[in-house]
């Protein structure tokens, strides 16, 4: 960077002798070189980036461990971790949310789980993928007396991201983790062995047809284009009730100006 023809940026693996760019390096402003080991270092003689990558390396081990090692084996140009152009498929996706008020109601606690199940499901076909597994859970405040929390979760016997499916399969569940009189604050639904939506392994014992799975995929695609054409809500699923009382407050939120181009402030000059 003290040098302009840089432009701030230098690779080290371009050059035929780095020796002498590393020795203009002093250990203090080695990436990964904090206060304390940089003074280590010159204690035992290591004042520059060039004698950290040619020390002994069990000297360096026994000291950082294998951090203090990637950061040498960097220094000679070996890459110790991959770069990532594209993020890792997720293993899991969660919905939950805290509610307004505490609910009582099984109908209640019913209408909270689809309306994450269908939030679910959206970011399943988001994601371009179907799980295998859900898990429904709820419990009250943990800060209030008599703490109750449970859990209710089964397998699909075909992978989906089909709203309808995952609703059949979810709200059973419901009412093995609701207990009355119970003042529930919070719910959620986890789907989990998420696999890509590319391919769809069969089952002997469920028929499938290639048509009907066609016209619900074109089925939940017109309504996903719906919903973000028109707003999230426009086309709604009855299991998931009209204005539940329910639902998180989010009168005083803040805008999202970064991320919302409707948020975005405008000057009239």
């Amino acid at each position: 960077k003290q040098v302009p023809a840089h432009a701030g940026l230098f690779d080290l693996g371009c050059c035929n002798d780095p020796d002498g760019w590393l020795e203009t390096i002093a250990i203090e402003d080695v990436w990964g070189i904090g206060r304390k080991l940089a003074l280590w270092c010159r204690l035992r003689g290591v004042s520059n980036a060039r004698l950290l990558r040619d020390m002994p390396s069990g000297e360096l081990r026994a000291k950082c461990g294998v951090v203090g090692l990637r950061l040498q084996w960097e220094l000679r140009g070996q890459a110790c971790l991959p770069l990532d152009l594209a993020p890792a498929a997720k293993q899991e996706t969660c919905v939950s949310r805290s509610f307004s008020r505490p609910i009582t109601s099984l109908d209640e606690l019913r209408q909270a789980v689809a309306s994450y199940v269908v939030r679910a499901a959206e970011k399943l076909r988001k994601q371009r993928q179907r799980t295998a597994a859900l898990t429904v859970y709820t419990r009250t405040s943990p800060f209030a007396p008599g703490f109750y929390s449970q859990t209710a979760s089964c397998r699909l016997d075909l992978p989906s991201n089909d709203t309808a499916e995952l609703l059949a399969a979810t709200l059973p569940l419901v009412d093995r983790i609701f207990r009355p009189h119970r003042q529930l604050a919070k719910a959620g639904v986890l789907m989990q062995h998420l696999q890509g939506s590319e391919t769809l392994q069969g089952h002997l014992m469920v028929p499938t047809s290639e048509e009907e799975y066609q016209r619900r995929r074109d089925l939940m695609q017109t309504i996903d284009q719906l919903n973000r054409r028109y707003g999230r809500g426009t086309v709604q699923w009855a299991a998931c009730g009209l204005h539940p009382s329910w639902m998180m407050r989010r009168e005083r939120m803040g805008r999202t100006a970064t991320t919302r181009l409707s948020d975005v402030p405008l000057v009239h000059a």
